[in-house]
């Protein structure tokens, strides 16, 4: 019986090294870029594999000594990734001093599943969060009548309810200068670029929401409008956020290609994943949904708040907008 069972675990070294080599090369081929996301998964994976493989069968020969090879070899590749996430690691973004001078600037982010029905839910978590800036994605015009009492809280607002899931709607504290709504690469896709006033500045939000790697969708749109946005970044000198759910890990490269292109810092780097996907299966749960920031900011918190009928878990980051 173990005799029939050895070949699988050749199988799955060689699916690990799939699992692990793929994300490293440069396509927008949707079905190898999704497996950049589970790198957690997939370390986890291969240490039980593993140790299973030493248990019952040991390292009796050149072959099996060549499976721990790439078992080994797909473990680092993964957790490689991950490492710069890890408590203790360099940080991109500073820590904000106790008494430190500038402007407080907190932004909720949460994609709240267009077909979720659990409002009261939603509600409690942006009271929790107080949050001076709310951008929710994936609203259609029920979402924009269930939230209509926070326009009594956040008095400047840009609202763009829309069906399939690409509805986006921003609540400020702060007033809003412009805002411009924008189809950066597909039609059927906005975004917002909204310029608010914050401590005597003026700070630009990008707040998008591009399509994730599927069947019908390659990643060819998602990378084109990152660095649209990264362009445009590289051309201006206010204060800037880029946030929501981008449907990528950070680990990414076209996150990478995109954060370095931008010159934007990333506030989890140096702190932890903060899994935002997965709410309601945990096993599979990835890091989507984010805040980078221009080199203007410190940050005082990140916090990851309870479910609330999404996929995805809020994401609250307190920043301090430093001064001029």
């Amino acid at each position: 019986m173990l005799a029939l069972l050895k070949p699988a675990f050749y199988l799955l070294g060689a699916l690990g090294l799939f699992a692990a080599f793929v994300p490293k090369f440069k396509t927008e081929i949707w079905w190898l870029r999704v497996w950049v996301y589970g790198r957690q998964q997939t370390c986890i994976a291969l240490i039980i594999v593993a140790a299973l493989f030493l248990f019952l069968y040991g390292v009796d020969s050149l072959p099996a000594a060549l499976l721990m090879l790439a078992y080994a070899a797909a473990f680092v590749t993964c957790a490689a990734d991950l490492w710069p996430y890890t408590s203790g690691r360099p940080l991109e973004m500073d820590t904000a001093l106790p008494g430190a001078e500038g402007t407080g600037l907190s932004v909720l982010l949460l994609n709240v599943l267009q077909e979720n029905t659990d409002e009261d839910a939603v509600r409690a978590r942006i009271r929790e969060a107080d949050a001076d800036v709310v951008f929710l994605s994936e609203t259609n015009a029920r979402w924009r009548s269930a939230l209509r009492s926070l326009e009594e809280t956040y008095p400047h607002t840009s609202l763009l309810p829309k069906e399939e899931h690409n509805g986006l709607l921003v609540y400020s504290r702060f007033p809003i200068a412009r805002v411009q709504e924008r189809y950066l690469c597909q039609s059927h896709v906005p975004s917002l670029t909204i310029d608010i006033e914050a401590g005597g500045r003026e700070v630009r939000l990008y707040c998008i929401h591009p399509r994730p790697p599927r069947p019908r969708d390659d990643t060819e749109y998602l990378d084109d409008e990152l660095m649209i946005v990264a362009d445009e970044l590289r051309q201006q000198e206010r204060p800037a956020l880029v946030m929501g759910d981008f449907n990528e890990v950070g680990w990414s490269w076209m996150v990478r290609q995109f954060k370095d292109h931008a010159s934007l810092c990333d506030p989890k780097r140096g702190r932890g994943l903060y899994n935002s996907f997965g709410a309601g299966n945990p096993v599979l749960a990835w890091p989507l949904d984010h805040v980078f920031a221009t080199d203007d900011f410190d940050i005082k918190q990140i916090r990851r708040l309870k479910a609330c009928g999404s996929d995805h878990y809020p994401m609250l980051y307190r920043l301090l907008l430093r001064p001029a």
